[in-house]
């Protein structure tokens, strides 16, 4: 492994790196559009993005599809709207990537990916990406990195006294949504916003159904999704107060509630089965003034709580089962968390601390046994950045966390027996490292920086000590751990209107959790190792005023180097080989405005064992604007242009082919 890891540190410090993006005064609530405007010298990585609604509203975007716009990032969707969605970053997969709404992690403790696609856009302001690491703020503990969605904010920039703005959409198969979102200065020194949102699909696009024989065509007919529609509803409130001493409170609360049919496998839809879902986040955060000119203190008080609960009634789905009864198994989880962050700020020095802790419980609900799980945390994440000269600096940043956890029954169905559980597994104190390399002025058209470092991922408590039926827990787990290298440069016109981005990344994973099928039964191992190269490259340009073009690439080699003889050496599932996005945005007369995006993707597998293949497939949208006034705008998009039927058959949601959209956006 050492001489892999020279050898790989040779090639990448030939070629410099890119600059880490390290977080700034707490009190900055400022955001950068790196989609819309004119590309800026300050965005010079290609690790760390940051995206904003013009990036989103009017066009046909999910979640999980706009973050893969950026390169290293793929996605999963398994259908419509509100369909099971995820993101894999620079070959790592989902359950590996730190998913946070406000900085607050949305990972529970199901051993599960988070379900992107239960995100509605519409309460977002702006989206974090870090793919490099997963910084102090977040905890600093995770492998694949960290995407942060920043809700609606109600920071006062001193415009008008009352502001905000209203979205309607509809389109194909009865998909609407709407929102509405409004910002006021209820005295000289506190602020209220909140945001009240609502969407609905169908979902009932049509499909070739192959009748249950996937290689005989002579059979196959255009058949429709059932029961597939989905609704939810969410919103978010804050308030926030300047006090006399020159600190800031904020209060807020977010909520969301869904429900979601389930179709089935294409050739045999139910017409019962569904899903429901809740969400609900508090928190109240204190920004205290700065002291000494130099010192920023945050307090945050988080509480959440989650459920999730899927029912069938196999009867009326004609699965086969003799039970009669109504099946209904599901989650219900409750977090708190405390913490406290300081960031120094200096000529030449800034650094960032955070404590936290963090308590979560977790119970059944519906038909499953009773049981319990508690979780108790205590973590420590900092990072730092010396500027030895005004073109040189160093960076470094680590975490630590240790757990406690204990177990409240849970009685699991073994092939041969059943077993209660009573006593948790010992853990040990996890920890992450990283080093960085940064060159080039702040101001400079030129530079890069290399980092290395070493991550984990702590096994969920689902993981540990599964207690659903068919579900064999293994508390013996270990931490999956990776080691990271990174290198890339960037470099910018003279009149900064064009900017060219690389990146070379490596990570060796160890220790990666896989869940082992057998008959009926599943367990948890730590038998997932993995080799992940590749290099992503992008460039940016606004030539003229009324033009901007993007073209990202990503190259990759992810490669299973698992224990199992039957997967070494195959490739990563979901993970192409290269990937390509292109997009060009044209500011037209009469106040007209076009966008056209196109994506490509080589073919994929969808098993680890790489018998099922996916080909390769390339998605093209195109969005028409027009606003006749200055808060108003009318958008016309069309998603999938050249596909008029589903992608994906090997999934059992397949994904809807052309669909159309007209959005309305109305501020005042």
């Amino acid at each position: 492994m050492r001489e892999t890891w020279t050898r790989f540190a040779a090639l990448a410090l030939a070629a410099a790196c890119c600059v880490c993006a390290q977080d700034g005064p707490i009190q900055d609530l400022g955001s950068t559009d790196v989609v819309a405007q004119a590309p800026a010298v300050s965005q010079k990585s290609t690790s760390f993005t940051e995206i904003t609604k013009d990036a989103w509203e009017g066009k046909p975007y999910s979640a999980a599809e706009l973050l893969a716009t950026l390169p290293g990032i793929q996605y999963y969707r398994q259908g419509g709207l509100g369909s099971f969605q995820t993101i894999s970053i620079r070959g790592i997969a989902a359950k590996n990537v730190v998913i946070c709404m406000d900085g607050v992690p949305l990972n529970d403790g199901s051993g599960g990916a988070v379900d992107l696609g239960q995100i509605d856009l519409n309460q977002i302001e702006k989206i974090e990406v870090y793919k490099d690491r997963v910084p102090a703020r977040f905890g600093g503990a995770g492998i694949g990195g960290a995407v942060n969605f920043v809700t609606k904010s109600a920071v006062d920039r001193g415009g008008p006294k009352t502001s905000g703005r209203i979205l309607a959409s509809y389109g194909s198969h009865n998909f609407w949504e709407g929102s509405a979102q409004v910002q006021t200065r209820v005295t000289d020194s506190a602020t209220f916003a909140a945001t009240l949102s609502a969407r609905h699909s169908d979902n009932d696009y049509e499909f070739t159904n192959r009748n249950g024989t996937n290689y005989n065509k002579d059979d196959d007919f255009t058949d429709v999704r059932k029961n597939a529609q989905y609704t939810e509803y969410s919103g978010n409130v804050k308030y926030r107060i300047l006090h006399g001493f020159g600190g800031f409170s904020t209060f807020s609360l977010n909520a969301s509630m869904s429900d979601a049919g389930n179709p089935g496998r294409e050739d045999y839809q139910t017409t019962f089965a569904g899903f429901e879902g809740q969400n609900a986040q508090a928190s109240y955060r204190m920004e205290f003034p700065e002291y000494f000119g130099w010192l920023w203190l945050e307090l945050g008080l988080t509480g959440k709580f989650e459920k999730s609960v899927s029912h069938s009634y196999y009867p009326v789905d004609h699965i086969g089962y003799v039970s009669t009864d109504n099946l209904e198994y599901g989650t219900g989880g409750y977090k708190f968390i405390p913490e406290l962050t300081a960031s120094y700020y200096g000529e030449r020095l800034d650094v960032n601390l955070r404590v936290a802790g963090g308590a979560d419980y977790y119970t059944p609900r519906g038909n499953s046994a009773g049981w319990a799980l508690d979780r108790y945390s205590f973590s420590l994440a900092g990072d730092g950045e010396f500027r030895f000269l005004p073109w040189f600096a160093v960076g470094t940043e680590g975490s630590l966390l240790g757990v406690s956890d204990e177990v409240h029954g849970g009685t699991m169905v073994l092939p041969t027996f059943t077993k209660t559980l009573e006593n948790s597994a010992e853990k040990n104190l996890s920890y992450s490292a990283r080093g960085l390399l940064k060159v080039g002025r702040e101001d400079s058209r030129f530079g890069g920086s290399a980092s290395f470092g070493r991550f984990y991922r702590k096994p969920d408590l689902m993981e540990l000590y599964g207690v659903y039926p068919g579900v064999i827990s293994n508390p013996d787990l270990k931490d999956e751990i990776a080691y990271r290298f990174e290198a890339s440069a960037f470099a910018a016109t003279k009149n900064r209107k064009t900017i060219l981005r690389a990146t070379y990344y490596h990570t060796q994973m160890e220790n990666g959790i896989f869940w082992v099928n057998s008959a009926s039964f599943m367990k948890p191992f730590n038998l997932d190792d993995a080799s992940i190269s590749g290099f992503e490259v992008e460039v940016e340009s606004a030539p003229v005023d009324f033009m901007r073009a993007i073209l990202r690439a990503t190259f990759q080699d992810a490669v299973d180097q698992s224990r199992e003889k039957a997967y070494r050496n195959n490739k990563l599932p979901g993970e192409p080989a290269r990937s390509y996005y292109a997009e060009l945005q044209l500011n037209l007369p009469f106040h007209f405005d076009f966008s056209w995006s196109s994506s490509y993707r080589t073919k994929i597998y969808s098993d680890r064992a790489n018998r099922m293949e996916q080909p390769a497939v390339a998605i093209h949208k195109a969005v028409l604007g027009f606003k006749p006034f200055e808060s108003t705008r009318l958008a016309f998009s069309v998603d999938n242009i050249s596909d008029e039927s589903y992608r994906n058959f090997y999934t059992p949601f397949p994904t809807p082919g052309r669909e159309y959209k007209l959005t309305l956006t109305q501020g005042f």
